[in-house]
């Protein structure tokens, strides 16, 4: 009963990891470096306000919602 699903996993496995080796050598392990560290200063420039809403989701939730 577990071989078919280990078959499965393997062959889904085995699909996932041709695909990201076909990417890897059809761009490279990094395309296009400018974009990318656009993209990149946006996201971390973000960090502080990821950080501010976690605390408030800690801190304010539950005591406002009643899970005290």
């Amino acid at each position: 009963m577990i071989f078919p699903a280990m078959t499965v996993a393997s062959a889904v496995d085995l699909a996932m990891l041709s695909a990201m080796l076909g990417r890897i050598t059809e761009f490279g392990f990094v395309r296009g470096r400018t974009p990318f560290a656009r993209l990149e200063r946006w996201q971390t420039g973000y960090l502080p306000v990821y950080a501010a809403w976690a605390a408030v989701v800690v801190a304010a939730f539950p005591p406002l919602f009643g899970f005290a």
